[in-house]
């Protein structure tokens, strides 16, 4: 078909792997008034005949509708798909457009809906530049007809039993030609598009391979002394995913876990949990920050709770001098918290067993590979402060395990937006609620990694709120230009109810929830990013009653700052809202020199299909568990080269030694992989949705 090669469709299997853009229902038929534009006719078949006169060929049928009404159905030249198949009495679907001859309405070159004209209705739109969809339709019937029952589904029947996915032909039928709307034919094929990707990534990555790592003894006593001197516990949602950790604590093998799970979700507890344990079987731990402040900040909200349970916790912001290398060296230090530096290899641990890092975006400044030359080496556990976008589980956390927090609930949260010309009423929730004895928060944006205002600045600030919108309240200072000396004391008497607004900025993300804070004033929220917001929310929702938080805009707020605050304000789902981020700032705000490595999705849509992703990932870290080098799975081997082999070269590095080629050498037949996209081939098509 003239097109298709301009689109990278050069073989059948190509072209039964061309995934839909859209799924249209037409409207159903009407008689008595006639439908404009195309419409489903579905009606039991009563006569059909072949008119033949010189230069003219006429096809016609005559469909009996439910309604006891009778409509003529007429093609001029070839006879329409299905036809040598149906017999007196089949019911079939058509779509065409509704005239009028002598004898009555008459539907002129209809199309039969489904392969054969027995559909249910639903029509694929594909959105190919220069393809005619009805055309497309039609060749894609013709080469399932011919192939059904041909096919090579490499899927093995038992995991195609337990994860209650469609065989590989009736998973094609159903996603170019539904039955109905529940998509398992999508499903089935995206499913095998996310297995084969996560296969290759972490085969590529050499898992399973038995690299040496740690088997941390696993001791409760500190988690014991968490709970009876700091009533501090863990939620169903944390206990799961810190089970999870826990087990791969025990095991021999490296670790390499992403944690993550929306804002309140508790994530920072459960790494702190785990920290505390592999500190109290022996191991040292390094917490890895984004930068030398946020590094600090950890270790503030986190020295004396350590110190309690026995641990010794250490700051290094930057690279250690000789007192913290030589602490280091010697095991004194427990948990240290600090930058990326403290990965260096030049640098010497007694036992480090477990490193932490908090990441925000670029993501991936950690890797496995970060920790190569260590034997044995030290359990990976990346933490991120928000969930990401699904895409990026393909590309930095490829060959990670993941576990998800799930909150106990929705965000309680209440926003509004207020123009920067009514400041004064945006501060009304925080007045009432120092009136009620409960405190707030007034934040400022971050600007270059820095505080917007200076320090003078932000102490000017407090008195003028204090004389104006905030008269009678106590208001203190947290700035990142103060002395931590200074900044530890505002926010320990922030927690003691010494002061009852802190004026802060964004830094302020980094600090433990308050339970008595309610509100939360954002000023010049226009300027700050979607995720953050989200974030910041999340700091007064902590509480018994539900939290308020009052976005106040620029004076001149850009229309993209609008969209973001709005965003916010409608979605409350952290997962949701991290897709939205990403259509907004793109990959290369969330990867930075990495971006190019999101691969092309055909059927998998990741926002749509996380649980779907999980699933795969987990059947695909249970296969090379028990098959390491896919040695045993020649056919899982040949399609995950065969669909994903240019991509795997381009962007992730495999150990040559592990890197494998097709068993017998031999090209597949393109017809009996239509499950793997030919010659991996990028196709990179603009879709109409």
């Amino acid at each position: 078909m003239e097109g298709l090669a301009n689109q990278d469709i050069d073989t059948i299997a190509d072209l039964l792997l061309t995934a839909p853009s859209a799924l249209e229902r037409p409207p159903r038929v009407s008689l008595s008034p006639p439908s404009e534009g195309a419409v489903l006719v579905r009606g039991a078949l009563g006569w059909r005949r072949i008119l033949l006169s010189p230069g003219h060929r006429r096809v016609e049928l005559l469909l009996s509708l439910k309604d006891g009404q009778t409509l003529r159905c007429r093609w001029l030249g070839d006879e329409p798909r299905g036809w040598s198949d149906w017999t007196a009495g089949t019911v079939l679907a058509l779509v065409g457009e509704l005239g009028e001859d002598d004898d009555g309405p008459v539907l002129y070159n209809a199309e039969p809906v489904g392969i054969d004209g027995r559909g249910s209705g639903l029509l694929a739109s594909y959105g190919l530049e220069g393809v005619d969809d009805r055309a497309l339709r039609s060749l894609i019937a013709r080469c399932l007809s011919e192939e059904l029952g041909h096919l090579e589904d490499w899927l093995p029947a038992g995991i195609l039993e337990e994860q209650r996915l469609l065989p590989l032909d009736e998973a094609l039928r159903d996603a170019h030609f539904p039955a109905n709307g529940d998509g398992r034919g999508r499903v089935r094929l995206a499913y095998e598009e996310l297995l084969t990707i996560q296969l290759g990534i972490a085969w590529r990555a050499g898992r399973g391979t038995g690299e040496r790592g740690f088997a941390h003894k696993i001791l409760h006593r500190g988690v014991g002394q968490l709970d009876s001197q700091h009533s501090i516990t863990l939620n169903d949602g944390q206990e799961q995913a810190f089970n999870e950790i826990r087990r791969d604590l025990l095991r021999p093998r490296p670790m390499a876990r992403l944690l993550q799970g929306d804002v309140g979700a508790g994530k920072g507890l459960v790494a702190l949990m785990s920290a505390v344990m592999v500190a109290e079987a022996g191991g040292q731990v390094v917490i890895v920050a984004p930068d030398a402040l946020a590094a600090e900040r950890r270790f503030l909200h986190a020295e004396a709770l350590l110190r309690s349970l026995g641990v010794v916790p250490l700051l290094v912001a930057g690279a250690p001098d000789h007192a913290a290398a030589d602490a280091l060296r010697r095991g004194e230090a427990h948990v240290v918290f600090g930058t990326g530096a403290l990965l260096d290899p030049r640098i010497e641990w007694k036992r480090l067993g477990l490193v932490i890092a908090e990441e925000r975006g670029p993501y991936g400044t950690v890797q496995r590979a970060t920790l190569e030359g260590r034997s044995p080496r030290p359990d990976l556990l990346v933490v991120t402060r928000s969930p990401i976008p699904t895409s990026l589980v393909f590309t930095v956390f490829g060959d990670f395990d993941v576990s998800v927090v799930l909150a106990e609930g929705r965000l309680r949260t209440l926003c509004a937006v207020h123009p920067a010309t009514e400041r004064s009423a945006a501060y009304a929730h925080a007045r009432n609620a120092v009136k009620a004895g409960r405190q707030a928060f007034v934040v400022f944006p971050v600007r270059d990694g820095r505080d917007l205002l200076g320090r003078e600045d932000a102490l000017r600030m407090a008195k003028a709120l204090q004389a104006d919108v905030l008269q009678g309240a106590r208001v203190g200072v947290y700035s990142s230009e103060m002395p931590r000396e200074e900044r530890t004391r505002a926010f320990d008497d922030f927690h003691h109810r010494r002061i009852d607004v802190l004026v802060c900025t964004t830094f302020i993300e980094d600090a433990p929830a308050v339970a008595n804070a309610s509100v939360m004033v954002v000023e010049y929220a226009d300027l700050h990013n979607l995720v953050r917001l989200h974030r910041l929310r999340g700091h007064v929702d902590a509480g018994n009653l539900p939290g308020h938080c009052d976005f106040v805009l620029s004076d001149d707020p850009s229309a993209e700052g609008l969209r973001v605050v709005e965003q916010v304000v409608s979605e409350r789902d952290g997962f949701r809202l991290a897709e939205v981020d990403l259509e907004i700032r793109g990959n290369v705000a969330l990867l930075g020199d990495r971006a190019d490595e999101v691969p092309d999705l055909h059927w998998a849509e990741p926002a749509r299909d996380r649980q779907l992703l999980l699933r795969a990932r987990a059947e695909a870290f249970r296969l090379l568990g028990e098959d390491p080098g896919l040695r045993r799975s020649k056919t899982l081997q040949r399609a995950v080269l065969q669909r994903w082999g240019d991509w795997l070269d381009r962007h992730i590095a495999p150990d040559e030694s592990r890197r494998a080629t097709p068993a017998d050498g031999r090209k597949a037949d393109p017809t009996a992989v239509a499950a793997a996209d030919s010659a991996g081939r990028r196709r990179r098509r603009r879709r109409r949705r």
